[in-house]
């Protein structure tokens, strides 16, 4: 556990995933897993569209933990670095939200490139191909 609020290094490992409805609900949201180099550990989860007071977050079939919501929303972190219990996650990871024992919003978490490592090549590329036409 790292004695600081803020984590110092370079993120080591990032898995995400955007949840989809399963099940004829119409949610949807996100969730990423984070691990420093330090070792240090974070789950974020945003959920948007979803009724009721409370969520199950379910990973690889296994109960996580219980998020509140408000007005059908919620922004929810989870990190070691304030004392929270994070699991290890790999890639292929299921992530599912429940309520009332039905799953309600499901995704696989994937590795996903930092944003913007890519997006000076594809600017480039964009503009080359509009000079091009």
């Amino acid at each position: 556990m790292s004695r600081f609020p803020f984590h110092i290094g370079r993120v080591r490992v990032a898995l995400n995933s955007t949840l989809q409805g399963v099940n004829g609900f119409t949610g949807h949201g996100n969730v990423a897993f984070f691990v420093w180099r330090s070792g240090a550990k974070r789950i974020d989860i945003s959920l948007n569209g979803i009724g009721g007071r409370t969520a199950d977050v379910f990973i690889d079939n296994a109960h996580y933990q219980a998020m509140p919501l408000e007005n059908g929303a919620v922004r929810f972190t989870v990190k070691t670095s304030c004392g929270d219990l994070v699991p290890s996650l790999a890639p292929g990871a299921r992530v599912e939200i429940h309520q009332n024992g039905e799953a309600i919003l499901g995704g696989t978490l994937y590795a996903k490139p930092p944003i913007g490592l890519f997006q000076l090549p594809r600017k480039l590329i964009s503009y080359l191909r509009s000079k091009a036409s």
